[in-house]
């Protein structure tokens, strides 16, 4: 393999294959009589890149060295240390000068089509990587190409890696080309060292997304072939443990013929434990390096934020108005600040995000129900079914109940987000569809009020008059007065009644701030498919869309349409203070019919807890810290009883906050498939970035 003494070629401006072939070739073939000097240094001159450049040598052997020491070659020289290396070397290039070197490299690199009277060249003989992906299937990875060639006037092997600037379209198949590598080596050369198997030793090393990424962002020649040789020893690594494989198979035949214990309790938990504890300490520590991982930590944190933040509200103001104040918006931030942050710390997968969800405010409703139907205290009753729930989810997650989602497969995933989604969908529509009931449909127009207003009036006087004139006999002078008073303040009321209820305009700006706010986050989650600006910057503006869409309506909402009134949500009025439920106030028969209320409850947090964790862990994903759901399903259960001491609404793993989050840390790969741009998520920093 050739490592560190390859020519590399960083930020290559070219637009066409052969340009781009030339400036390799030249790279490559630079100086030829230089070859045979050992220990020399020359300073290369280019305009509109830089590059790189160390001439290779045939290998002695197969094996990697790559030492740290050997490492430290200076940028922008020519480095042509030939002796005490694996590399053997010649006194002689080629018998050929540079010029018609290059010239025969060429022909064999590329051929020349003809196509309805129009000629284009192609390489031809190539390496590309051939993938299969859960929803586009097969495709072919257009970023990078491998151009094979072999010569007959050359004495040993050369590669070359180039890098371009930019993504190049090179014909068919190959649209959206950034790394290119190049292999020359003799005719003579034996097989297992050709061209073919050293192109494919290459291929396997770009074959990997994640090296690719790292490759593209790397700053310089040092750190490009650290790169290399540290990605070779992985697959070196690899190679040495397949090479082990009757020692594996023995293992796995001991490992399945030894018997099971008959308790499976703890198992699930104590395992998930042993995985992730040596992983907390990165949790938090490789959250502060890499590639922008500081800047996608903070605008997930800023996308979260309001991900979180709206439909808190929303909920809160459902359970204000279901529970008569009981719970509203306030309790609900409070309990999901406090889960949140406890399930960050040390949940097993802190990338789900854990929320009050439609279903617990229907769960809700339910409990204030039977507890207005039969007088009891609703902070006592509503703290036992929760604390009888987490005693379920100890239970689920003692006896490995988790275990059942190894049958949950993609179409139930994608099944349950689509509910989901749905969910969100017609709650939309239904608020919007009240408001204009309320403002539009269900209210009169301005004439309509006037004559109300009038009939109003006049059957209010009329009633009036003839209540003073039957009690003028009896009642004194001041007593009329005050039922006066009190007969114009009910007119009162009753026209401003009738004039309130008539705003049309409400229910116009109430459509207006959603459609723009909704048309603002797609234009922005979209701006990354369109050709304005830089690739980072358009990822900026993708990673902002969420914050804000929200915050310019919110602007436009409150300050360009000030002068119309809108209606405010409920907040909580009664201050909160932290003290334990009494639960003295129940007696048995209602502990029982808790407890029957919780079971149900426990099976809605153990579904939605797994199906969001399966969704986040899924293999697309690329995590690569593993699985914990019994542990996680164990924390949910010791948060919900902290909650439910208190009085506080209930959390679990939500929809579709979770993969949104996943989302918003994950680096995105654009490649062309079929002519078509695809998106591929490469979760580098998603891997390492755990709040």
């Amino acid at each position: 393999m050739f490592i560190k003494e390859a020519t590399l070629l960083l930020d290559l401006e070219a637009s066409s294959i052969d340009e781009i072939i030339q400036e390799m070739l030249n790279a490559v073939f630079r100086e030829q009589a230089a070859t045979t000097t050992n220990n020399s240094s020359t300073t290369i001159a280019a305009s509109g890149h830089r590059f790189y450049l160390t001439p290779t040598h045939s290998p002695r052997e197969s094996t990697v060295d790559c030492d740290e020491s050997s490492n430290h070659t200076r940028s922008h020289t020519l480095n042509r240390a030939t002796g005490g290396n694996l590399f053997s070397t010649t006194n002689k290039m080629s018998t050929l000068s540079r010029e018609d070197l290059i010239e025969e490299a060429k022909r064999a690199l590329l051929l020349e089509i003809q196509y309805n009277e129009q000629a284009y060249r192609r390489l031809a003989k190539t390496i590309k990587s051939v993938s299969f992906h859960e929803n586009e299937g097969i495709t072919t990875d257009q970023s990078w190409i491998c151009a094979l060639c072999s010569l007959k006037s050359i004495q040993k092997r050369y590669l070359a890696l180039a890098r371009l600037a930019y993504p190049v379209n090179l014909g068919r198949s190959n649209e959206g080309t950034q790394i290119i590598l190049l292999v020359i080596s003799p005719q003579k050369e034996k097989k297992t060292k050709c061209e073919i198997e050293l192109g494919r030793t290459f291929a396997t090393i770009l074959s990997d997304l994640e090296f690719r990424r790292q490759l593209i962002y790397a700053q310089d020649e040092n750190e490009v072939k650290a790169l290399l040789c540290s990605r070779a020893h992985e697959l070196a690594e690899e190679h040495e443990q397949l090479r082990r494989g009757p020692d594996k198979i023995n293992e796995l035949i001991d490992e399945c013929f030894k018997p099971e214990p008959r308790c499976q309790f703890m198992s699930g938990l104590i395992a998930d434990l042993r995985r992730r504890l040596p992983l907390y300490p990165s949790d938090f520590v490789d959250g502060l390096r890499g590639y922008q991982t500081a800047r996608k930590v903070t605008t997930s944190i800023l996308f979260l934020y309001f991900a979180c933040l709206l439909p808190s509200i929303a909920f809160g103001v459902l359970n204000y108005n279901n529970t008569c104040g009981k719970i509203g918006v306030f309790r609900i931030l409070l309990s999901q600040t406090i889960g949140g942050l406890f399930f960050g710390f040390i949940g097993g997968q802190p990338l789900t995000i854990l929320l009050t969800t439609a279903p617990i405010a229907l769960y809700v409703k339910l409990i204030y129900t039977v507890t207005v139907s039969y007088n009891l205290e609703f902070y006592a009753f509503f703290g036992c079914v929760g604390l009888f729930n987490a005693a379920f989810l100890f239970i689920y997650a003692a006896f490995d109940a988790s275990r059942i989602m190894r049958w949950s497969t993609r179409s139930t995933e994608e099944i349950f987000a689509m509910f989901v989604s749905i969910a969100f969908l017609v709650e939309a529509y239904r608020d919007t569809a009240k408001e204009f009931r309320k403002y539009y449909f269900d209210c009169v127009t301005s004439q309509e009020c006037r004559n109300s207003s009038a009939v109003v009036a006049a059957n209010a006087t009329g009633r009036t008059d003839r209540t003073l004139l039957n009690l003028q006999p009896t009642l004194p002078h001041p007593n009329h007065q005050a039922i006066a008073a009190d007969v114009n303040a009910n007119i009162n009321a009753s026209l401003a009644e009738v004039v309130t209820t008539c705003k049309p305009e409400v229910a116009i700006l109430y459509l207006l701030l959603l459609a723009c706010t909704y048309w603002i986050c797609i234009s922005m989650l979209n701006f990354t498919k369109t050709p304005f600006l830089t690739e980072t910057k358009r990822e900026l503006i993708h990673d902002f869309a969420l914050p804000c869409a929200v915050l310019v309506m919110s602007f436009v909402g409150s300050y360009l349409f000030k002068k119309v009134e809108l209606e405010p949500y409920n907040v909580d009025t009664e201050s909160f203070e932290w003290k334990i439920v009494d639960f003295r106030t129940l007696n048995w028969a209602n502990v029982l019919g808790a407890m029957a209320l919780s079971f149900p409850l426990s099976l809605l947090f153990f579904m939605e807890q797994n199906i969001a964790s399966v969704i986040v862990n899924s293999p697309s994903n690329k995590l690569k810290k593993g699985t914990s759901y019994h542990w996680d399903l164990f924390v949910v259960g010791v948060i919900n009883t902290l909650l439910s001491l208190f009085g506080l609404p209930w959390v679990h793993g939500a929809l579709p906050q979770s993969p949104m989050h996943v989302r918003s840390l994950a680096d995105m790969e654009e490649r062309i498939t079929m002519g078509n741009c695809v998106q591929q998520m490469n979760l580098q920093v998603l891997s390492k970035c755990r709040e």
